[in-house]
This record gives C-alpha cells, structure tokens and sequence, in this order.
C-alpha cells in the first residue's frame, strides 16, 4: 500500500510540473501552452498585425534544467530549411524580419531543441525536436 501511495505520489509531482511556452506580440499573448500540438498550435497573423515597431517574443519555461545542456529555438520553413535560430529560452524577432519571412514563406513553424554541449554526449543521444507553434500568414 506504501508503495502505491509513494508512486501516485510521485506520478502527481511530476505531471503538475511541465515545461511550458508562451508566443506574444509586443505585450499581446497569442499562445501559452505546455502541450506540443500541430493542430491546435497554429497562429493566423495578418500583415496589419506586423508594424515596424512590434516585436514577437516566445519564451520557454522549463521546469528543471539540466547543467551542461542548451536550448535553441528554430524557425522553418513548410520544406524543413532552417531560417533562422537562436540559443536559449527566449527568441525574439523584430516584427518587419518576421513579416518578411511569412511574406517569403507563408507558413513558418517555431522548434525546440535541449541538446548536450558537450559534443561526445550530444553523439550518444538521441534529439528529437518539439513543435511549439506555426505561424501562417493571413
């Protein structure tokens, strides 16, 4: 019986904390999930919505990071080419880069990748990439 309460325990801990992400526009929040789903994670931006002046911002909250690992964030495009990446919890792009890259593209899709840094253990494991979100231009 301890046994059972000690793993419901434990299995409650553990499903209450869960790396989450939230995508806004300048201080307009257009996404905060902790689910990682292509059908349901999908933003329609109007151009109007891309002023000069606006930046668009997603930031990762992870529970428990781990030492001697990094995060990156990626952008691509439908054809999985890279456009664009930077390192840590919070991407940032200027709101006109952004507009001109669903202008080139029309649909662009947010990816995370927690990866060892060093390079012996980083070829031992296996990485596998988390959709946060699509952005399509309307």
């Amino acid at each position: 019986m301890n046994i059972l309460f000690a793993f419901l325990l434990g299995w409650v801990a553990t499903s209450v904390q869960q790396d989450s992400w939230k995508l806004c526009l300048d201080r307009k929040q257009l996404l905060q999930t902790s689910t990682e789903n292509e059908q349901k994670n999908i933003i329609n931006i109007i151009t109007g919505q891309l002023k000069k002046s606006k930046q668009l911002q997603l930031i990762y909250s992870q529970v428990e990071p781990a030492k001697g690992w990094e995060r990156t964030i990626t952008i691509y495009d439908n054809n999985d080419q890279e456009l664009t990446m930077q390192r840590g919890n919070k991407f940032s792009i200027k709101a006109s880069a952004l507009a001109s890259l669903l202008q080139q593209h029309k649909t662009v899709k947010f990816f995370t990748l927690y990866s060892p840094t060093d390079p012996k253990m980083k070829a031992m494991v296996r990485l596998r990439r988390v959709h946060l979100c699509t952005l399509v231009l309307q």
